[in-house]
């Protein structure tokens, strides 16, 4: 039930961006740059740091990209963690400086060993791809850790990640169910999304439709186009037939199409999304319109030459199966999932007390396996 999960390896570095790329003072009050400039002078770290920023983004102060990462460095070489941070994105991204993943490492790991979440989650990240260090598995997984204790809601869900797959570290999708709470209860929507599927799939929790639909629908209320999509197909095809609100999941869908579409500033329409919004209409009892949605879904499919062959024929196979479907005035459901024997619920969800999700029925323990569908 679940496709838009963006890779967890790379959350630290898009943490990174976003904080190089924001106003100053959004960050910081406004200061005098004489003053500053003079701390600055003075050897004081925080100055250094702040004064670099500034002439780094033009924030309040003449641009100077090498002037700002001098003094960047500066502080960075008084121990000053958000300094070090900084200075390995600029080496990582070539920002300032020529580009230099080894580096970046070097400095991402001086404020790791400090305990700073950003940097160990920036080095996690280089160990998982292998840039400026070897890539190792383990290494990733346990830098990734050392954040995630420190509540650092991309960590925990990079680790939940690995743990989920059993990549670095012993597999255990149950403690995986767990890191991905912990960071979904801080509003990340990654982690929504992922626990979300955890509860439809019935993998280390039980499958618990509502759980699933009450975070794909939190998730849904941010601007990730991916997250109204998801809810959109929860809502046109969960095995469980009074969650289904085909006339919202055209909306939902409708929206996935229009965020998607505006973050490439294209006309951009993914065969997942158009499939999703097939489903959405014949829901809701908008057959024809389904089977044209679902056609193009079919035709955009065969346009993609970077989705592997096997991939490519098996989606075929789904999507032709749901517009002969959808051509007898028959809407989409998936499967019963079979789940994983022996998970546990998660006490400390406690998202139905927040969301308004409809009661479930019973569900029936000899449905068959459930089949795969657009988003999982």
């Amino acid at each position: 039930m679940y496709r838009a999960f963006s890779s967890a390896f790379y959350l630290g570095c898009i943490l990174v961006a976003t904080f190089i790329s924001q106003p100053l003072s959004a960050q910081t009050p406004q200061v005098d740059e004489n003053e500053l400039r003079e701390w600055a002078d003075r050897g004081d770290a925080d100055a250094q740091f702040e004064l670099g920023l500034r002439m780094i983004t033009g924030e309040g102060v003449k641009k100077n990209l090498a002037e700002g990462v001098k003094s960047i460095e500066k502080a960075a070489k008084q121990k000053h963690l958000r300094a070090q941070h900084i200075l390995g994105t600029l080496h990582e991204d070539g920002i300032g400086v020529k580009k230099d993943l080894a580096k970046a490492a070097e400095w991402y790991k001086s404020s790791a060993d400090l305990g700073f979440a950003l940097s160990q989650s920036s080095l996690a990240a280089l160990y998982e791809q292998g840039k400026g260090v070897k890539k190792d598995p383990a290494k990733a997984a346990e830098w990734f850790k050392k954040a995630a204790d420190q509540n650092h809601p991309p960590s925990q869900t990079a680790y939940a990640s690995k743990l989920e797959r059993g990549d670095g570290v012993a597999k255990s999708t149950a403690k995986a169910a767990l890191w991905y709470l912990k960071a979904a209860q801080q509003d990340w929507v990654p982690a929504m999304t992922r626990l979300a599927n955890l509860y439809y799939t019935g993998q280390g929790v039980p499958v618990d439709y509502r759980r699933a639909g009450a975070w794909y629908q939190r998730a849904a209320r941010s601007e990730d186009p991916w997250a109204a999509n998801n809810l959109a197909w929860f809502l046109a095809t969960c095995p469980e037939e009074n969650l289904h609100n085909g006339e919202t999941a055209v909306l939902l869908a409708r929206r996935a199409l229009k965020l998607v579409a505006e973050a490439a500033q294209s006309d951009e329409q993914p065969y997942e999304m158009i499939d999703t919004m097939a489903a959405a209409l014949a829901r809701n009892g908008e057959f024809k319109e389904a089977e044209l949605w679902q056609q193009r879904s079919l035709i955009m499919l065969k346009e993609d030459s970077e989705l592997p062959q096997d991939d490519q024929q098996k989606l075929k196979a789904e999507f032709e199966t749901r517009l002969n479907l959808y051509k007898k005035a028959t809407p989409f459901a998936e499967s019963e999932p079979k789940g994983e024997e022996e998970t546990e619920p998660l006490p400390q969800d406690t998202i139905l007390q927040d969301e308004d999700m409809p009661e479930s029925k019973p569900r029936n323990k000899t449905a068959p396996k459930s089949s795969r569908g657009t988003v999982v």
